[in-house]
C-alpha cells in the first residue's frame, strides 16, 4: 500500500546547513527564496490558486528569474487557464522569460496528452507560437519550435520548414542547437512533407545534425529516406552510422540485411571502420525489423566467441551485444536459430535469460522440445533467472507451462511473505499471454490483493468472456479495496481497464464518484472515460493534488536551491558521480537524496540495460514495478536528455518514486516528457559497461554550499 510522501528526513538533512554561513541574506534574496518556495508548493499541488499569484509575478518585469520560475511551474501544473497569462508573457522584454513561456505552452498543449484526456486544444496556441518563430532571440525561436512540435499540426510543420529553407548555418553552437530543436519538432509532427527539408539539413555535413536527421527518419518511419540513409551508413562518425543503420530497418526491404551485416563485427571488413557497441546494436535492431533469415549467419558469427566460452571477461561490450543478439534471433522467426539459442541458454547469466525467452518464442508450438533443450534448474538460482523462465513459458503453448506457472502461484499463496510472491505478477502475465484456461476465474483471487503490483497485473490480464454478466464488477470491487489510499498508479490501471464498459450506468456512476477521489491521477482518468462516453458536465480541471510535504520543507529546499549536490554511486562496474539539479528539480532531488541517505539504493540492481539507450535502476522488486511506497510529482524542465543525463522513470505522469535512468546517448524524444534531475560528471564508462544485474553498492551524497553560503529564515 502506498503512502503520502512526507519529507521529514529532508528537514533533518537541511537543518544543519541552516546554521552555517558568513553573512546574512539581503532582503531581496530572502523574498526571492520565499517566492520560489511558494511557486514550488503550487507546482507540487498542481494548483494555480485563485489569488492572482501567477499573473502578478509573470507581469513583473523587474524579476525575470521569478518570471521564468512561474512559467515553468505553469507548464508543470498543466492547467489551460494559465494559457492567457503565458501568451501575454510572450511580450516580455527578456528572451529567457519568453523562451520559458513558450516551453510551458508546449507542455500544457501537448496534443498527445490532450488527446489522452479527451480535452480540446486551445485555438490560440498555434498563432501565438508561430509569432515567436521570428523572434529576435534564437533561444526563443528554439523553444517556439519545440512547443509547436509538441502541440502543433501538419500546418505547423510547414511553418518550421519555411524557416529552415532560408536558414544560413554557420556551425555555431547556438545554430546547431536551433537545428536540433527543429529536427526534433518535425520528428514529433510526423509530417512526411518534412523529408526534403530534413535531407537538406543532413547535407550540412555536420555529424550532430546528421544523426538527428537519421533518428527522425527512424521515428517517423519514412522509407523514402533510404538513399540518404545508405550514404550516411558510410560516415566516419559512429553516431551517424548507428542511427542510419537503425533507420534502415524500417525501410522494409529484407535485402538491406546484406548492407547491415558488416556492422555487426567490431571492425567492418569492407570499410575498415571500427564499429563500437552503438553501431553493432543498432544494426541488430534493424535486422530484427527486417526479419530476413539470411542474416542469421552474420549474427551467429558475430557472437561466436561467446557461444564457445572463450569470451574475455573484460569484453563487456560483447556481453551486452550477445544479450541483444539473442533477442533478435528469436524475433527473426527462423528455427534455424534454435541450435545457437540452445547453446546460449546453457551458459547461466543474462545471456541465457535472453536466449531462453527467444528460444521459447521460436518453439511456441513445440513446448516439449523447449523443455528438452533447456534446463530449468539453471534458471532458478536468481530472481532474474526465474523471471526470465516465467517469461519464456508465457511464449509457449501446452499444459506443462500452465502447471509450472500455477505451481508458482500456489507456492506464493502458501507463503505470502516468501520470494515466490514477487513472481506473481510475471506469472499472471505469462498465463495471460498463453490464454491459459481457467485464468479469468483464477484472477478473481488477486483482485483483493494488498500488493499494488499484483493488483495491476491482475487487472491487465482480466479479459472476461463477452457474455459475462456485469464484467466490470471485479474491477469496481478491487478499486473499493484501495479507495482510501493514494495509490495513483493502481487506481489509474483499474479505471483504464473499465474502458470497454464505460457506457454502463454502474460504471458511469462509479466514475462520477471517482471525480472526487483523493488521488489526482484517478480523477483525471475518470474524467477521461466520462468524456469518451459522451457524458456532460465533466470538469476540465481535476483539482489540486494532495499535499506531499510541509511548507517548512518547501522553504528549506528554496534556501538550498543554489547549492551543488553530488551523488556518488559505487557500482560493480566502477564509480559514477552525478550532479543533481537542485533548482530545476528540487522535489525530485530531495527525494533522491533522502532515499540515498537512508541506504535505499544500496544493493539494488540496474535491472534494465539497453545499450546506446539507457540503464535503469532503483527498483527494490527488480522487475521495473517497484518503488519506495509512494509517488512524487514530475518536475519537467528545460534540460535536454543528453548522453549522461539522469531522469526519473515513470509509468505515467506524476508516478515517479525511486527508479531512475541514465542516458547512454542523447534521447531528444524524451525531452519535456520526463524529469531530468541530474547529469553524469564522471564515471560515464562505468555506465557504458553496465550489464543487466550489475549492482549499486552504495550511494553517498555530498553538498557543496554555494558561494553565497548563508541561511536565514
Amino acid at each position: 500500500m502506498k503512502k503520502s510522501w512526507l519529507l521529514v528526513q529532508i528537514a533533518i538533512l537541511f537543518v544543519p546547513m541552516a546554521a552555517c554561513g558568513r553573512r546574512p541574506l539581503q532582503i531581496e534574496e530572502v523574498k526571492r527564496n520565499g517566492t520560489f518556495a511558494e511557486i514550488m508548493k503550487r507546482a507540487d499541488h498542481r494548483s494555480l490558486g485563485e489569488d492572482g499569484f501567477f499573473p502578478a509575478r509573470l507581469g513583473d518585469d523587474s524579476q525575470p528569474q521569478v518570471q521564468e520560475w512561474c512559467a515553468i511551474a505553469l507548464g508543470r501544473i498543466g492547467n489551460a487557464r494559465a494559457l492567457p497569462w503565458l501568451y501575454e508573457t510572450f511580450h516580455s522584454r527578456y528572451s529567457a522569460v519568453r523562451a520559458a513561456a513558450a516551453f510551458a505552452v508546449g507542455e500544457i498543449e501537448d496534443r498527445d496528452l490532450l488527446r489522452s484526456q479527451g480535452l480540446p486544444a486551445d485555438v490560440r496556441t498555434a498563432g501565438a507560437l508561430r509569432a515567436l518563430l521570428d523572434d529576435s532571440a534564437i533561444d526563443v525561436r528554439m523553444r517556439a519550435v519545440e512547443a509547436l512540435g509538441k502541440s502543433g499540426q501538419d500546418a505547423d510543420a510547414f511553418e518550421i520548414i519555411k524557416r529552415l529553407e532560408s536558414f544560413h548555418y554557420d556551425r555555431s553552437l547556438e545554430q546547431r542547437a536551433y537545428l536540433g530543436f527543429a529536427v526534433t519538432a518535425l520528428m514529433r509532427l510526423r509530417n512526411p512533407a518534412a523529408r526534403p527539408a530534413l535531407e537538406r539539413l543532413a547535407g550540412f555535413d555536420d555529424p550532430e545534425i546528421q544523426w538527428r536527421v537519421a533518428n527522425a527518419f527512424y521515428r517517423m518511419r519514412i522509407k523514402e529516406a533510404r538513399p540518404l540513409l545508405e550514404r550516411l551508413l558510410g560516415s566516419p562518425n559512429a553516431d551517424v552510422r548507428a542511427h542510419a543503420a537503425r533507420a534502415l530497418g524500417v525501410c522494409g526491404d529484407p535485402s538491406l540485411a546484406d548492407m547491415l551485416a558488416p556492422l555487426l563485427q567490431p571492425t567492418d571488413p569492407h570499410s575498415g571502420l571500427s564499429n563500437p557497441l552503438a553501431v553493432r546494436v543498432s544494426a541488430l535492431q534493424a535486422l530484427s525489423n527486417l526479419k530476413n533469415p539470411a542474416s542469421l549467419a552474420a549474427i551467429d558469427q558475430a557472437i561466436s566467441e561467446y557461444q564457445f566460452g572463450i569470451l574475455d571477461p573484460k569484453r563487456l561490450d560483447q556481453l551486452s551485444f550477445t544479450i541483444q543478439a539473442a533477442t533478435v534471433l528469436g524475433n527473426l522467426g527462423s528455427r534455424d536459430a534454435v541450435p545457437t539459442l540452445t547453446r546460449l541458454a546453457r551458459v547461466p547469466g543474462p545471456v541465457a535469460n535472453s536466449a531462453a525467452v527467444a528460444l521459447a518464442r521460436l518453439l511456441h508450438d513445440e513446448p516439449e522440445r523447449f523443455w528438452i533443450l533447456t534446463h530449468v534448474g539453471s534458471f532458478l538460482g536468481t530472481t532474474e533467472g526465474v523471471r526470465a523462465w516465467i517469461t519464456a513459458l508465457g511464449e509457449l503453448d501446452g499444459t506443462t507451462s500452465y502447471d509450472f506457472l500455477n505451481g508458482i502461484l500456489a507456492k506464493a499463496a502458501q507463503n505470502p511473505n516468501g520470494g515466490a510472491s514477487l513472481m506473481i505478477p510475471s506469472s499472471l502475465q505469462a498465463l495471460a499471454r498463453t490464454q491459459a484456461p481457467g485464468l479469468q476465474v483464477l484472477l478473481r483471487n488477486y483482485f483483493s490483493s494488498k500488493d499494488d503490483v499484483v493488483l495491476r497485473a491482475a487487472a491487465s490480464a482480466y479479459k472476461p468472456d463477452a457474455a459475462a454478466p456485469q464484467p466490470w464488477k471485479p474491477l469496481l470491487q478491487a478499486y473499493a479495496g484501495i479507495a482510501s489510499t493514494l495509490d495513483e498508479e493502481t487506481k489509474v490501471a483499474l479505471i483504464d481497464r473499465l474502458e470497454p464498459w464505460k457506457g454502463a450506468a454502474e460504471v458511469q456512476a462509479f466514475l462520477r464518484v471517482t471525480l472526487q477521489d483523493r488521488a489526482r491521477n484517478a480523477r483525471i482518468a475518470a474524467a477521461r472515460l466520462l468524456r469518451q462516453a459522451g457524458a456532460s458536465d465533466v470538469p476540465d480541471d481535476p483539482g489540486p493534488a494532495a499535499a506531499s510535504t510541509s511548507d517548512f520543507t518547501y522553504t528549506l529546499l528554496a534556501t538550498a536551491r543554489r547549492d551543488r549536490t553530488i551523488a556518488t554511486l559505487e557500482t560493480t562496474r566502477g564509480t559514477i558521480e552525478m550532479e543533481l539539479f537542485r533548482e530545476d528539480a528540487p522535489m525530485t532531488v530531495a527525494n533522491f537524496v533522502t532515499l540515498a541517505n537512508s541506504g535505499f539504493f544500496n544493493g539494488l540492481t540496474f535491472m534494465r540495460v539497453v545499450p546506446y539507450f539507457v540503464i535503469q535502476g532503483g527498483d527494490p522488486r527488480n522487475d521495473q514495478e517497484g518503488g519506495p511506497g509512494y509517488t512524487i510529482r514530475c518536475e519537467i524542465n528545460m534540460h535536454a536528455f543528453e548522453r549522461g543525463s539522469v531522469g526519473m522513470a515513470l509509468s505515467g505522469k506524476d508516478t515517479g518514486g525511486s527508479q531512475f535512468f541514465i542516458c547512454l546517448s542523447p534521447q531528444p524524444h524524451l525531452d519535456g516528457g520526463y524529469t531530468c534531475f541530474g547529469r553524469i560528471i564522471s564515471g560515464m564508462p562505468a555506465a557504458d559497461h553496465m550489464v543487466a544485474g550489475d549492482r549499486i553498492l552504495k550511494v553517498s551524497i555530498k553538498d557543496e554550499v554555494a558561494w553565497i553560503d548563508y541561511r536565514r529564515y
